[in-house]
């Protein structure tokens, strides 16, 4: 913490023209502009060698800037004291580098306020010799014309001499602080190396709102730009995205200053600074030109009086005049030069001082607290634990927002336009089928309820084929099919079950049995006749009939449509009171499409967990393009622990709510 006063200006009566200056600006602001400026904080950085320790800049000195983002400057407007804090990982070094901060501070302002002083004692030891000049001429012309002229020392009119010597006292005082206006300005035009109309079109351009803010936006840019540059390699995207960024602030701002000085002079002459003590220079510039124009105006005035005057003066006697205008002269030049001579002893004393002394005084040296104070651990694993349980939270909702695969019923598309026929449970699928082999596990019980409330979709009576299809593949139709066909053989129904997946026969598998070398592909190119093909009670039960899918055939499509398929299921229907029909999956192949205008019931499988919504809606449209009789769906490889209370009831009571709200057709 520092106590910044120094500010050069001092409450004696001789800068008295300076002070409704200083009163325009902010000068503990200027104070801390400074302490962030290059000229401070370059010195630091050379002093603690810091540089760049990756990236494209490696070895190479800190840019200010980087050092000034861990630097904060603040103070308070009631008092003259600035705080100063930097933050580093290593509280030591950040202490060191604070007390060198407020080392080169008090330094440079030393410095400053002693070549100021300087200065102001060479202008002033011309202005001496200028004096005794004038003071040497006067007094030899005054003595000369004594000795000429009788009527020196006679009674003049005095009063009117009176007052022409109080204006021309007056117009001493007041050109007396033009010279110290002038001088003042001469000084800060010298030190910024521009004039009087480069410092108000800079001024100009620095004061603009619209420039303002595209700086800071380069500023920040810049900053990124430093930062990515330490991180990625030359010619990554991210650096070439904002060195364009940076290229298009550069042109707005040269459009800017056009369009503020005109568009006949050339932007690139007038000089341009985001130098924050350049601003302040050029800033009191403009005040001291100010001043020194006041009181030009000032001098004017005085000047009219003493010519209104001097008019009077003319009507007395010549000589009479004449010798108290040398008198007058002769008095103004010693008085001149007694102050100047008073002046230069002040400037002498203040040199002295201003090179070892400064009114800048370190109050509280750097110091750091007993814990860090960034990062706060606490505070930020709290955050962290937050933010993430809001981001779990988040990613949730998102992945069940756009989650489109079937988890339960109530997830099935509301406008499927066909009843839901039942859900069955996941099974571990073995050699055997699961009704036969474990008759009374929950997937058989289901098998039944599937079995009930087909019958409520008309499969009865003359409804007799069954066809089973899905909309992918691995969505379990060939496992219910096989179960389904067992469950109504087992209640006394003669079944067949037809393999129409002549592209990749497979239900086989689910029987226990060998592939078969010839099924209803060789039917229907007439190979061989159905009766021979057909195998009779399937696994002991009688009723139950299975015909395989035979050699694969190179025109599935024809066979399939062709008016011997046609005449094979016509045949299939006298024979059997079921035919259950597998076939390949709708989203694959257009075989399913082509055996259901022939089906009487089309059940549709998805599978939890698997099957999209938009998966099963398509398949449903293109099967109501076929104009199926009837058409369910059902819900197959459902998790114990996802399908609730699972029991008999719950299905019946399931479907027969789907099928009461839309009935087969």
């Amino acid at each position: 913490m520092i106590e910044a006063k120094d500010l050069g200006l001092d409450s004696n009566e001789s800068s008295a023209p300076f002070r409704s200056i200083s009163r325009l600006s902010d000068p503990i602001q200027t104070q801390i502009e400074i302490l962030r400026s290059s000229t401070i904080l370059e010195k630091v950085i050379r002093q603690f060698n810091l540089r760049y320790r990756r990236g494209p800049q490696k070895g190479q000195y800190l840019s200010y800037l980087s050092l000034s983002q861990n630097l904060s400057v603040s103070a308070d407007r009631n008092v003259d004291v600035v705080e100063l804090k930097y933050k580093d990982p290593d509280p030591k070094k950040a202490k060191d580098i604070l007390r060198a901060i407020t080392d080169s501070y008090i330094e440079k302002t030393i410095e400053l306020k002693a070549s100021d002083t300087a200065s102001a004692i060479r202008f002033l030891k011309k202005e001496r010799n200028k004096a005794e000049r004038e003071a040497l001429e006067a007094s030899k012309r005054l003595r000369e014309f004594e000795q000429r002229s009788k009527t020196a020392g006679r009674d003049f009119n005095s009063e009117l001499i009176k007052s022409s010597y109080g204006l021309k006292s007056l117009r001493l005082s007041i050109d007396t602080e033009y010279v110290k206006a002038k001088t003042a300005a001469e000084q800060v035009s010298k030190q910024l190396m521009s004039n009087i109309d480069d410092a108000l079109l800079e001024n100009t351009i620095n004061q603009d709102p619209f420039l303002a803010a595209l700086k800071k936006d380069l500023f920040e840019r810049q900053t990124q730009l430093v930062k990515i540059q330490t991180k990625v390699k030359p010619g990554h995207y991210q650096l070439e995205e904002i060195k364009q960024q940076i290229q298009g602030d550069n042109k707005l701002i040269a459009e800017r200053v056009k369009e503020l000085i005109g568009h006949d002079v050339n932007p690139n002459t007038i000089p341009y600074s985001q130098d924050p003590l350049r601003a302040g220079l050029i800033k009191n510039l403009l005040e001291t030109k100010t001043a020194e124009l006041a009181i030009e105006q000032e001098l004017m005035v005085v000047d009219e009086a003493i010519a209104e005057l001097q008019k009077k003066i003319d009507k007395l006697p010549n000589e009479k005049y004449i010798y108290n205008q040398l008198l007058r002269q002769n008095e103004i030049a010693e008085k001149r030069l007694q102050e100047i001579e008073v002046k230069l002893i002040e400037s002498r004393m203040k040199g002295v001082i201003a090179s070892h002394i400064t009114n800048i005084r370190l109050i509280d040296p750097p110091s750091f607290a007993a814990r860090p104070k960034w990062p706060n651990i606490s505070s930020t694993l709290m955050t962290s634990f937050i933010f993430g349980l809001l981001l779990a939270g988040l990613v949730i909702y998102l992945v069940e927002y756009f989650d489109d695969v079937i988890k339960s019923v109530d997830t099935l598309p509301k406008d499927l336009g066909c009843p839901f026929l039942g859900q069955l449970p996941y099974i571990h699928v073995s050699d055997l089928p699961t009704v036969y082999q474990e008759p009374r596990s929950e997937y058989t019980e289901a098998i039944h309820a599937l079995r009930t409330n087909l019958s409520f979709l008309s499969l009865a009576g003359n409804k007799k084929l069954l066809l089973v299809t899905s909309s992918t593949k691995n969505e379990g139709k060939s496992t219910i099919s096989v179960n389904l066909a067992i469950t109504y053989a087992q209640s006394g129904k003669r079944v067949l079950l037809l393999d129409a997946d002549i592209r990749n026969p497979s239900l086989y598998k689910y029987l226990a049995r060998p592939k078969d070398a010839v099924g209803i592909s060789n039917t229907l190119i007439n190979e061989i006749d159905f009766y021979d093909v057909v195998q009779k009670s399937i696994l002991g039960i009688i009723g139950f009939d299975y015909l395989p899918g035979g050699d694969i055939p190179p025109n599935p499509v024809q066979l399939l449509e062709s008016d011997k398929m046609r005449e094979l299921l016509e045949t299939c229907q006298h024979i059997y009171d079921l035919v259950i029909i597998d076939t390949p999956p709708i989203g694959y192949f257009s075989d399913a499409l082509l055996l259901a205008r022939h089906a009487d019931v089309v059940a549709l499988v998805s599978r939890y967990n698997q099957t999209s919504r938009k998966e099963l809606s398509a398949s449903v449209s293109l099967l109501k393009k076929t104009n199926v009789t009837a058409l369910g769906v059902i819900l197959n490889g459902i998790p114990v622990g996802a399908q609730g209370a699972y029991g008999y009831y719950g299905y019946g009571h399931e479907s027969e709510r789907y099928i009461r709200e839309q009935p087969a057709a």
